[in-house]
C-alpha cells in the first residue's frame, strides 16, 4: 500500500531484488491477468512460482489465489477459496503433498480457520481445516514452513478500533501446525523471563533455515507493538532455534 491511513492506494506493482548487487529492479510480467491492486495479502515462493492469496482490495477483503510462473513470468488464477470469507494478514504456508494452507487471518475479526489448496490438482480441499480451534485467532503473524512443521509467531489479537492505523493488541506465543494437514499442534507462551522472548508484537517479517537433520532456525524482525494510545515500531531481529520429533 501507499500509505498509512485507511484511504491508502493499494498497488499491484511487482519488484525484484538482487541478492547479489543489492539492487531493485521492476518486473514486467508478460501474460495472464495479474491479480488486482490490494494490500495486506500474503505471497510465498514454492520452486519456480510464486503464490499470492487474499488482501484487501477496492471492493473489500478477497480469498483468490494466484499464481506466477517466474520463468515465463504469465499469471494464472487458482480461483476463490468458496469457504473462507475474505481477509487481510493471513498465513499462506507449505505443506507435504504439494499442498497450500491458507490460516487464520483479518476478516472483520480475528480468525483461526484454514483451508487447503492442493498443487496438483489444483483444486480446493472439499472443507475447511478441522484441527484449528485450539490455536488463538490472530492476523499480521510471521509464519513458515519447514518439512516437519509449520511455525507461527505472534500477530494480532485484538484489532485497534482505528483499524490499520492503530496498533491493536499483539501476542508472542509459537504455534507449531501439523505439516500434513495443517492441523494445530502445540502453542507454547512466552516465559516469565521476557528478556529471553521477543515482546508481543504484529507486522513483523521473518523466515525460516532448514537443516539437513531436520532442526531450523527461525528468524523475526521488527514490527510493531505497544498499543493505540503508544505504538512502538520495532527493529530488532531474533532467532528460535527449533528441532522437531
Amino acid at each position: 500500500r501507499a500509505g498509512i491511513t485507511m484511504e491508502e492506494k493499494a498497488m499491484n506493482d511487482l519488484y525484484q531484488l538482487d541478492i547479489t548487487t543489492r539492487q531493485w529492479k521492476a518486473i514486467e510480467t508478460k501474460g495472464g491477468t495479474p491479480p488486482v491492486p490490494r494490500s495486506f495479502h500474503r505471497m510465498i515462493s514454492i520452486d519456480n512460482f510464486l503464490y499470492v492469496f487474499g488482501g484487501c482490495g477496492e471492493q473489500g477483503r478477497m480469498a483468490d489465489l494466484h499464481q506466477l510462473n517466474l520463468t515465463t513470468l504469465t499469471w494464472s488464477s487458482l480461483g476463490t477459496s468458496r469457504l473462507l470469507r475474505g481477509r487481510g494478514g493471513p498465513n499462506l504456508l507449505k505443506l507435504q503433498n504439494d499442498q497450500l494452507a491458507v490460516v487464520a487471518g483479518f476478516a472483520g475479526e480475528e480468525t483461526n480457520d484454514g483451508h487447503v489448496f492442493s498443487l496438483k490438482s489444483n483444486e480446493w480441499a472439499p472443507k475447511l481445516i478441522e484441527g484449528l480451534a485450539d490455536m488463538r485467532p490472530r492476523s499480521v503473524n510471521v509464519a513458515a514452513s519447514a518439512c516437519k512443521g509449520c511455525i507461527i509467531f505472534g500477530g494480532e489479537v485484538d484489532p485497534s478500533s482505528k483499524g490499520h492505523e492503530g496498533a491493536g493488541g499483539f501476542t508472542n506465543d509459537v504455534v507449531i501446525l501439523d505439516s500434513a494437514t495443517g492441523n494445530h499442534v502445540q502453542s507454547i507462551l512466552a516465559p516469565a523471563d521476557s528478556t529471553s522472548w521477543p515482546e508481543t508484537r504484529g507486522w513483523s517479517d521473518g523466515s525460516l533455515l532448514e537443516q539437513s537433520d531436520g532442526s531450523a532456525s527461525f528468524f523475526i524482525f521488527g514490527g510493531l507493538s505497544g498499543d493505540d494510545s503508544d505504538p512502538v515500531r520495532l527493529d530488532d531481529l531474533w532467532r528460535l532455534d527449533i528441532s522437531f520429533s
